[in-house]
């Protein structure tokens, strides 16, 4: 496995790039610190001294509980107090870093931070935004208010009604389907083609381009934090493809028509011919009587709309669809309660009105 040496920035002086093993700043001699985060530059060199190898795979470096000193794993007493190490000291701990996961770092500079003119952009659009969604709040609520239904008074002025009968003929017609209904006279009979079946005839070689696995191969998928400042490359095993040319065989297919009896009758139907209808403006409605021309005809659905003709104070005229019931028991020159909007709208009576 090869070793390279990381690197890790001073929190007091802001240096950049202390060699990851050194345990003291070089710029200002302030110690690493126990929340020191390791990194590894993309231009590391591999590490081939056999000291610092060994150095490097003798395991996580330790800080003493006591004085917070850093010491490496084969120290058995702390370098700065000389305390011997316990079960209090705790060593860093090792982390693998894959290639597909960036590494983060934390710096803390303690010197304050520049002017930025993003900034004053990025605050310039935050008010930009406020701006507008304080417009679009206005807007909506100003179309909540103009559209709220408001409440007024309508005076009841005239009823009016409408009343229809549907009449209907039963009449032929002249039909085709694949089975004869109860009642159709039968005028002929074939066969024809209902459906198709797909009927394999045979088959036919063909060539393709398939990807297979052949074997595998190590490459660098990571890297490994020793916990010491240095770091370890990471191999997987990657799958190794080739392409490779194959016959098969492809099914013909031929489509096979499937016949059967289709029937061709005569059969009598209920059809609306047209639609009677009566209306008025009296408190009598009734449904229009129209005299049927023979047995082959007859009366179908019925329909009945009922409306009031109502007035605001204003002279303004509204109609309102309503049920029988209600109709009848509304006199002219009743007072209803009914709803309109700010711009005039009319919404209908009230609820309790109906």
């Amino acid at each position: 496995m090869t070793i390279r040496v990381g690197r890790w920035d001073c929190r007091v002086c802001g240096l950049k790039g202390n060699l990851g093993p050194d345990t003291h700043c070089v710029g200002c001699g302030s110690p690493r610190g126990k929340d020191v985060e390791f990194y590894l530059p993309e231009d590391a060199d591999e590490v081939t001294d056999a000291d610092k190898v060994r150095q490097a795979k003798a395991g996580a470096d330790w800080h003493c509980d006591y004085c917070g000193a850093d010491n490496k794993a084969t120290d058995t007493v702390c370098k700065a107090c000389g305390n011997e190490r316990n079960h209090e000291d705790i060593a860093r701990t090792e982390k693998v870093i894959y290639d597909d996961a960036p590494q983060r770092r934390e710096t803390a500079p303690t010197l304050p931070p520049k002017f930025n003119p993003a900034d004053n952009k990025a605050r310039d659009r935050r008010k930009y935004r406020i701006v507008v969604w304080s417009f679009v709040l206005l807007a909506v609520f100003s179309l909540w208010y103009m559209f709220k239904p408001r409440g007024f008074e309508v005076e009841v002025v005239g009823h009016e009604w409408e009343r229809t009968v549907a009449i209907e003929q039963n009449r032929p017609f002249i039909e085709e389907d694949w089975q004869l209904p109860s009642g159709a006279k039968l005028i002929s009979q074939r066969q024809d083609v209902h459906h198709y079946n797909q009927v394999v005839t045979g088959y036919q070689t063909k060539a393709r381009t398939v990807r297979v696995q052949t074997g595998t191969k190590r490459v660098r998928c990571g890297k490994k934090d020793l916990g010491n400042g240095y770091f370890e490359d990471m191999y997987c095993d990657e799958p190794v493809y080739e392409n490779r040319k194959e016959t098969y065989e492809e099914p013909v297919y031929k489509q096979v028509p499937v016949f059967q009896t289709k029937y061709k009758y005569e059969i009598y139907r209920w059809t609306v011919d047209h639609t009677a209808k009566a209306t008025g403006a009296d408190k009598q409605p009734q449904f229009p009587e129209e005299p049927l021309p023979g047995n082959d005809w007859r009366e179908g659905n019925r329909t009945e709309t009922y409306q009031l003709l109502l007035r605001d104070k204003e002279g303004k005229q509204y109609k309102e669809k309503v049920g029988l019931d209600f109709w009848q028991r509304k006199n002219v020159g009743e007072r209803l309660k009914a709803k309109r909007n700010a711009i005039g709208s009319f919404y209908g009576l009230a609820e309790e009105e109906k």
